[in-house]
């Protein structure tokens, strides 16, 4: 768990966010070790406590509350196979086009573009697919690069 600064209008219990680097006004911020440095790029969040103190953010001189975050994790599809709770397997990117597809979002997420080591979490469910991939639906949480 982490403690960070999250937007006042989403400091909610639940919310998830994906941090996607600081800004260059971060650099001159003297809260960037505890707002954007605690955080991993490229990694979700979600909200586990919100705290009552607040600050300003340089960036528009928008309100922050601290808030306890914890790793979100992700839902994504793989090729179908046996998992087990907490096994650490390689998933590679898939490649598809079907942009209507009601699994896209769990196949081409842009945060797993790249082929990368995830932590199984648990199994979900089979997906049905209009290209006939064999694949299900699990959670997971990504693992850092050694």
């Amino acid at each position: 768990m982490n403690i960070t600064l999250v937007e006042k209008e989403a400091a909610e219990l639940n919310y998830t966010f994906t941090h996607l680097g600081a800004s260059k006004i971060c650099d001159n911020c003297p809260l960037k070790k505890v707002c954007v440095d605690v955080l991993k790029e490229n990694h979700s969040y979600k909200v586990v406590e919100v705290k009552k103190k607040e600050h300003t953010c340089l960036i528009e001189n928008q309100p922050m509350c601290v808030c306890i975050v914890e790793e979100a994790d992700y839902t994504i599809s793989v090729e179908n196979q046996k998992y087990l709770e907490n096994m650490i397997i390689k998933r590679n990117s898939l490649n598809c086009k079907e942009i209507l597809c009601e699994n896209y979002d769990y196949c081409m997420s842009p945060l797993f573009s790249k082929a990368r080591k995830i932590k199984v979490q648990g199994v979900l469910r089979k997906l049905n697919c209009p290209l006939d991939f064999d694949l299900i639906l699990i959670k997971a949480r990504k693992i850092d690069k050694e």
